[in-house]
């Protein structure tokens, strides 16, 4: 063992005795020099590695201190960072709750399965003069404790005075007996009965300007229910054996039962109780809040009997899953059973040693029928005095203790490059390894039953959401991304994990460093969390969000180009389908949606299945329908007004004809162009329709390499045009323009006021405005001139303007446009373009120069994100005939080369020598 492992192990000793309030001596380094008997540089020097490499904390007290990161995350609390300015700040970091002040807090389930009930509780306190409440729910399951807690919350929020009464009556104490608990509950008038030789007051009078908790209120009979129907009425009462006067009291009202409400109360007794909460049974409530159950009442005993109680996993496993008929109430009883007969056996240990031969026979049976286990280890739980249910849970729950962890590199991640410069890019390649980590330790290592009802929901809304977002984004997800986000939303669910201030400050700051990397994956992630939130229940939390961020950036999912879609229309029990299943798979890819038909089926019919998948489809690039039956040709008419882009009917499908067409289709070629291209290799019969109605006004935005940036340019506009004037943006392929021209589809479709790009397309009836002439403020009489119709107010005009030359500035535009650093990037570009300039003995234009910047910052980054254009027309011929300008160009580049560790290849330089062709 070196030097540095042995330093390591000290200080693993030295943490496990560690007392924040009084450090020890023996963690810093003049000490530890002195115990090694080695220089104090030598050990500082072997301590600061350890820290760097986030083994060892630091405080950076004097004298500085050493601590033992695992031992100090494990016994008590994890870290965001491995260096602190003091002890203070190491307190600071402390979990605490955000809600301290809620009472409610106090109950396992509160964002849980008990959520709802507490809304509803908190809705009727807080409403004035406060709503009837009955709670119901079998015995045990914790009626009266949380009526207790509705009293100490009106207290805490001041809706009642300090000093107001909590009255609890037990209705089933008098129930043989009608009048006693009618004497006792409202009291009673001198001489009504035989020994009321006084009047006295009853519990009502007793919690007059509080709250009366009537528990087992089913025993109240008819008569007495209905004595209940002025107070909750009018707010009086009279005591029994008075006829004439009332008295008013001011008191809140809590019912609480075990027994179905309708067979066991009188209708207009419930009509007057607005609130009716249903607490759930112990085995309703999951094994999750069950095994929180089980933490708190041992930690109870632990404080009872003063001494540490430990416990097996698997005498831990059979106490939480067994089933408790007496629900919370049985599980307090056994667990102080067990506490006590360990005790007994424990006398000379100086703690309770608990196994699974320790717990009753009834339980130790149930345990032999499981046929799997959730903690196959050996490991064992101890619990004392000190110990926190929060802790405790966490600590011990595998999955959830594994997501924590993760986070807590998220943020130590992220605290530590803060100080040396925060590197988004950098951010992700040393985050992706943890976030793979988790998600194959939730799905492999975990041993509950996976296959249960939540985790098959969970498995297929995730899938209905990726299936959304594949075609409508044009993003392909395979069979374990479904898996892996399923698996992490399953497991994490509604469990909430508390931060200190210190670290909600450090995940503010995270998600505002971040936001820019990953924009797309924001939509997705937003999408998906929508989905969950209405069909399971589960929110997403800030991390959860920047967690699912990193693992979709790493599938490398990008909005792509929208394609044509197909379905096909045939009439049998499965020919429809049977052709779109073959294509599909011979292909690969999910092409064709099949519509099978009943023989007797009407055309309308056919058209409502149609155009509900048009509705979940984005068809606006076109829409092809394959038929099988002349009878369909005309099937259009019934949803032409409905669909915004071309629609292509092809008469006598084949499985033939639907082949060669899905490989057209996934070659991204145009509506037009694929039915050109059918009818040389086929005979068909079809029909395109565009559709009739008035046309939207559009402005194209395009991108000679590419329709990502076209897509950036396309928000910065949106940006720019208020949405209330009805222009839309819309990102379309540069190639497509320049090669159909006016025959593009989307010239049929959409009123196209101009096209702003990053090259000219040379369309001569449509108006081209550069992105240099936006960026260098020299576009305002075009953008008047093409709005000038659809706007028409000179104001609205200028501020149009305004907003474009604010959006647009050369900054903004490549901040929009890459992730890197932009004045960094700038830099590098502009040094690119001086030694251009040198090399080929010419000055480049203001213009062009705008052009290069743009164009060689997206360059940049599609280099570094190795996805760089691989194509480029006449390549071969370009490198034969232009070898002077391509050395040119990758000797003036080299610049960026060096400084961001990458190459550029032939068809990057073919873009660039375009750009600066283009001028001469």
């Amino acid at each position: 063992m070196g030097l540095k492992e042995e330093l390591l192990e000290y200080l693993r000793n030295e943490t496990e005795k560690f007392n924040i309030k009084r450090p020890s001596a023996g963690l810093t380094a003049n000490y530890i020099a002195d115990v090694f008997k080695v220089k104090r540089n030598t050990i500082s020097h072997y301590l600061n590695q350890l820290v760097k490499e986030g083994k060892a904390l630091k405080i950076n007290t004097r004298p500085v201190y050493f601590l033992n990161r695992a031992v100090f995350e494990s016994k008590f609390y994890p870290l965001p960072t491995n260096i602190l300015e003091s002890f203070q700040e190491l307190e600071d970091l402390k979990p605490v709750k955000e809600q301290e002040t809620d009472v409610f807090d106090e109950l396992i389930g509160a964002d849980g399965s008990l959520k709802k009930a507490i809304t509803q509780i908190k809705a009727s306190v807080l409403y004035p003069g406060g709503l009837p409440i009955i709670l119901c729910g079998p015995t045990g399951v914790g009626k009266s404790f949380t009526a207790e807690l509705i009293y100490k919350y009106c207290l805490e929020k001041n809706i009642l005075p300090k000093n107001a009464p909590f009255v609890s009556f037990n209705c089933a104490q008098y129930a043989n007996n009608p009048e006693l608990l009618s004497s006792n509950l409202f009291g009673y008038a001198k001489g009504a009965f035989t020994g009321a030789n006084t009047t006295k007051d009853g519990m009502l009078a007793a919690a007059d300007g509080g709250i009366l908790f009537l528990d087992e209120v089913h025993r109240l009979n008819a008569e007495g229910q209905e004595k209940l129907f002025t107070l909750m009425d009018q707010g009086v009462y009279r005591r029994m054996g008075e006829s004439d006067s009332c008295h008013r009291v001011n008191v809140r009202l809590i019912f609480a039962t075990t027994e179905e409400l309708e067979k066991n109360f009188l209708k207009t007794f419930l009509r007057r109780i607005p609130i009716r909460i249903t607490i759930p049974s112990l085995d309703e409530r999951g094994e999750a809040e069950k095994e929180q159950f089980v933490y708190m009442f041992l930690i109870n005993e632990a404080k009872k009997v003063h001494l540490p109680i430990r416990i097996t996993n698997r005498a831990m496993e059979a106490l939480t899953r067994h089933r408790y008929t007496g629900n919370m109430g049985e599980l307090k009883n056994t667990i102080k059973y067990i506490v006590a007969a360990s005790l007994v056996k424990s006398q000379n240990l100086g703690e309770v040693r608990i196994t699974i031969q320790d717990l009753p026979a009834n339980i130790i049976e149930d345990s032999l029928n499981y046929s799997d286990t959730k903690l196959k280890n050996s490991k064992e739980i101890i619990i004392d005095e000190n110990s926190t249910l929060e802790k405790l849970y966490e600590l011990n729950t595998s999955h959830l203790k594994c997501i924590k962890d993760t986070y807590e590199k998220i943020l130590s991640l992220f605290a530590n490059s803060k100080e040396k410069g925060f590197s988004p890019e950098y951010f992700q390649e040393n985050l992706i390894n943890e976030v793979n980590a988790l998600l194959d330790n939730l799905i492999f290592n975990n041993t509950q039953q996976e296959q249960g009802t939540m985790l098959k929901l969970m498995i297929a809304n995730v899938q209905e959401a990726l299936e959304y977002l594949k075609k409508n984004y044009g993003i392909k997800f395979n069979g374990n991304s479904i898996y892996a986000i399923a698996h992490f939303l399953y497991y994490k669910g509604n469990n909430s994990i508390h931060w200190s201030k210190r670290q909600e400050q450090l995940i503010n700051q995270l998600i505002e460093s971040i936001k820019p990397l990953y924009k797309f994956e924001q939509t997705l992630v937003k999408y998906l969390e929508t989905i969950l939130e209405n069909k399971v229940d589960v929110k997403l939390d800030k991390l959860d969000k920047v967690f699912l961020w990193i693992y979709l950036r790493n599938l490398k999912v990008a909005e792509t180009p929208q394609k044509v879609k197909a379905v096909i229309l045939a009439h049998g029990y499965a020919t429809a389908s049977s052709i779109a299943n073959v294509v599909n798979r011979l292909l690969g890819k999910n092409i064709f949606e099949p519509f099978d038909m009943p023989i007797d089926i009407s055309v309308e019919e056919i058209a409502a299945k149609v155009l509900d998948y048009i509705k979940d489809t984005d068809v606006s690039k076109g829409l092809i329908i394959l038929v099988d039956m002349g009878s369909l040709k005309d099937i259009y008419q019934e949803f032409k007004d409905q669909v915004k882009g071309p629609i292509a009917i092809i008469n006598n499908v084949s499985t033939q004809m639907a082949l060669y067409l899905g490989s057209m289709l996934d070659k991204e070629l145009f509506l037009e162009e694929i039915v050109e291209r059918l009818k040389t290799e086929n005979q068909i019969e079809y029909k395109i329709i565009y559709p009739k109605r008035k046309k939207e006004d559009v402005i194209i935005t395009s991108c000679q390499t590419g329709i990502g940036t076209a897509l950036q340019i396309q928000k910065l506009l949106e940006d720019s045009i208020p949405q209330e004037l009805g222009i839309k943006i819309l990102a379309h392929d540069y190639n497509a323009l320049r090669e159909s021209g006016m025959n593009e589809a989307i010239f049929k479709v959409y009123n196209v006021l101009a096209i702003i790009g990053t090259a000219d397309p040379g369309i001569k009836e449509i108006p081209y405005i550069s992105l240099e002439e936006l960026i260098a403020g020299d576009s305002e009489e075009k953008i008047r001139k093409v709005l000038k119709p659809a706007v028409g107010e000179e104001e609205r005009l200028s501020e149009i303007n305004k907003n474009i030359v604010r959006n647009c500035s050369l900054e903004r535009v490549i901040d929009s446009l890459t992730i890197l650093d932009c004045n960094k990037i700038l830099s590098e570009v502009e040094e690119f373009v001086n030694q251009l300039e040198v090399r080929l003995k010419r000055r480049i234009s203001n213009e062009r120069k705008i052009g290069l910047y743009v164009h060689v910052s997206c360059l940049v980054e599609r280099l570094i994100r190795r996805q760089p254009i691989e194509t480029y027309k006449n390549i071969n011929n370009f490198e034969q005939c232009q070898k002077e300008m391509i050395k040119i160009i990758k000797e003036s580049f080299s610049v960026i080369e060096q400084t961001y560790s990458v190459k550029i290849n032939t068809a990057e330089i073919g873009y660039i020598c375009d750009f600066l062709t283009a001028e001469v």
